[in-house]
């Protein structure tokens, strides 16, 4: 099975969740499927700065007729 990470951020507006449905589209017509969302934390610049919350979306590859 294979995933595909893409960080989809912490704040959503009105626009910023209408591109995350688009980018779930997109993902779904190459083949994947949205499995689940991750908190992680960044680390700020150089290491030095102050972390940041942030979110990932993770997706699997669907193997054609399978869980469709």
């Amino acid at each position: 099975m294979k995933y595909r990470i893409q960080p989809i951020g912490k704040v959503f507006s009105d626009k910023a969740v209408k591109t995350l449905e688009d980018r779930l589209n997109t993902a779904h017509e190459k083949g994947y499927r949205f499995h689940s969302v991750m908190e992680v934390q960044q680390p700020g610049c150089l290491g030095l700065g102050a972390p940041t919350i942030t979110y990932l979306a993770v997706f699997e590859q669907v193997e054609p007729g399978f869980g469709e």
